[in-house]
Order: C-alpha cells, then sequence, then structure tokens
C-alpha cells in the first residue's frame, strides 16, 4: 500500500477512535474512572460478547451515532480494513458495492486493493453531505479516483438506480435496514458473489432478521466470522 494511502488511513483510524470514546463518554453515566475500567473491559472480550456488554450499560453501537452532535465517522477498523482489503486482493472482483461509506476508510482500502490489481470500481454510497464531501476528498488525496464511482443520497434510491451485477457488496448501514436493502440488491447478484455485512455482534437483535433469512434461503451459504464487530460473509450459491 502507498505510504501516502497508509498514512491516511492511519490517521483517520485514530480519528474515529477518538470520536467514538468521546460520543461514548457523553453517553455514559458514571465516572471517568467507572468509563476507564468499562473501555478496558470491552477491548478484552470476545467478539461475540460486545453488543450484549453494551447492552447492560444501556447502549448499543448505533446509540453513538444517533445521539447529538456531529455524525461520527464511524470507521471500519484497521484489522477489517486489512481483511477488505485481502478479499478484493483474492477475489479480483470486477464490481464492488459499498452500502454505507461514512467517510471512506473502508472505500480506501477496497480501492487501494483495486489499483494493486491496476482494474476494477467500488460504488461507494452515503446519505449524509458532509460525509461524502469528506468521503470525495479522502479518494482524492489517496489517489484512487479511478477506482470509485460516489453515489450521494438514500441508498435504497441509489440501488434502485443500480443494473449489472456486483462481485462483492459490503454492508455497513443501519443495522435494522439490512434485510430489505439485501432484498434491494439480490438481484444484482450472481453465483459466486460474495455479500459482507458489519456488525454482527454489535447490532446483534437489529441484524437477526438478515441473519435468519440468510440461514433459511439454499441460495446462499453463510457464516458470522467471529473477529471485530462480528463480520457476516456470504456467497451466493445460485
Amino acid at each position: 500500500m502507498a505510504s501516502s494511502t497508509t498514512d491516511l488511513l492511519r490517521r483517520l483510524h485514530e480519528q474515529s477512535q477518538t470520536e467514538v470514546i468521546a460520543r461514548a463518554r457523553t453517553q455514559f453515566q458514571g465516572s471517568s474512572e467507572e468509563f476507564l475500567t468499562l473501555s478496558e473491559d470491552y477491548e478484552t472480550l470476545a467478539p461475540r460478547l460486545r453488543g450484549r456488554f453494551l447492552e447492560t450499560l444501556g447502549l448499543s453501537s448505533e446509540d453513538f451515532e444517533s445521539s447529538q452532535g456531529p455524525p461520527l465517522s464511524l470507521a471500519v477498523s484497521a484489522e477489517t480494513g486489512r481483511f477488505l482489503r485481502n478479499m478484493v486482493l483474492s477475489h479480483k472482483p470486477a464490481r464492488i458495492l459499498e452500502l454505507g461509506s461514512s467517510c471512506g476508510v473502508s472505500t480506501l482500502y477496497f480501492a487501494e486493493a483495486l489499483r494493486m490489481l491496476g482494474s476494477g470500481m467500488v460504488v461507494a454510497t452515503e446519505l449524509d453531505a458532509g460525509k461524502c464531501a469528506q468521503l470525495r476528498a479522502h479518494v482524492g488525496m489517496a489517489g484512487v479516483d479511478a477506482y470509485v464511482d460516489v453515489r450521494e443520497g438514500d441508498v435504497f434510491e441509489t440501488v434502485a438506480e443500480l443494473d449489472g451485477t456486483f462481485d462483492m457488496v459490503f454492508i455497513d448501514v443501519w443495522a435494522d435496514s439490512y434485510l430489505n436493502l439485501f432484498k434491494g440488491i439480490e438481484r444484482l447478484l450472481r453465483p459466486g458473489s460474495i455479500v459482507l455485512a458489519d456488525n454482527m455482534y454489535t447490532a446483534e437483535d437489529a441484524v437477526r432478521p438478515y441473519k435468519r433469512y440468510l440461514d433459511g434461503d439454499s441460495r446462499f451459504s453463510t457464516t458470522t466470522l467471529n473477529f471485530e464487530s462480528g463480520v457476516e460473509f456470504t456467497v451466493v450459491v445460485s
């Protein structure tokens, strides 16, 4: 990965982590010492336990985004980003659909991998105008404009306007919309397409209808990867 992109991603990861911790602190009803202890406890938990841990505090990962204050970037972690990059390098997708790009951290991992391969396009979707502006700026800074097609606006409207097929999809929007959104993109998938969905553990209750739908349909082979926020790994069989 180019050093300029590496430096940019490092800065964006640090910024996102700082934002999330600050927002979580404002949501937490307790002392700073208690918050520090809980933060340390959270980091030691197995990924599948993190959503339930947040629930005991009356929180969910989406509370941080919906509470008062400016929108959070909510970037994927560096570990998840590297996983996405390696998925692209191994699968060599011609077209990637990213549903919920935020400020573009995951977009950069996808686009950098496509640049390494020398071809491909990621369609990056984002509703928030401010985040879209940052997304475009970050793509420009990284010099991967040729591999990114930014679509600003409501994700359901964006999906309805798309045609052709996608080899890989990454879902990272409001968790309770996963199932309806997936149904909206089924026509864009082909046998062998890969669909990755984030936050399967940290938004466990909200994504349960999506998980049940995949588990109950023989057209899909799916499993939840036990790392970070929980990533649902689905392959379209037929």
